[in-house]
């Protein structure tokens, strides 16, 4: 013996079907665009990481710079050149990844660094040297705020 449905309601159940089917499907979409998505958290985090590789590389020219000096371990003021350049260009990838920073908190790390290529130019003495360095590297802590990453 068959059954036997009215229309209405095999409408019911394929509107039903429908609905169900839209809301599983909105919210697998929600899971995978909300696991996906870059948030505005891990663009500053990764902004702060290039400004912390900066600087990172700044603080090991200190010895570089005293072994250029006294042509120790076959450094030489090039070998020190050649790092502040490497350092410039991950300066320059970090502000890339930092387009919200203002000239004014850009300026100081590149300034600093700059004048620590003067100072290998003119051949420094070496405690000169740490202390732009150190300047240098607290100039990129405050543009990429280090002390609040660090909170």
């Amino acid at each position: 013996m068959a059954v036997y449905m009215q229309g209405s309601g095999r409408r019911w159940i394929s509107v039903a079907v429908g609905v169900v089917a839209l809301l599983i499907g909105l919210g697998i979409g929600y899971l995978v665009g909300h696991g996906t998505a870059t948030t505005a958290d891990d663009v500053v985090t990764k902004s702060r990481s290039k400004g912390e590789d900066a600087a990172t590389a700044l603080q090991r020219l200190p010895i570089e710079y005293e072994q250029a000096l006294t042509n120790a371990s076959g450094e030489s003021p090039t070998t020190v050149t050649d790092a502040l350049d490497d350092a410039t260009v991950l300066l320059t990838e970090a502000y890339a990844a930092s387009p919200w920073l203002p000239d004014a908190l850009r300026q100081p790390p590149v300034q600093a660094i700059g004048r620590l290529k003067a100072d290998v130019t003119a051949q420094v003495a070496a405690d000169v040297f740490a202390q732009d360095v150190a300047q240098a590297v607290d100039a990129i802590g405050t543009a990429f705020n280090f002390e609040a990453a660090n909170s």
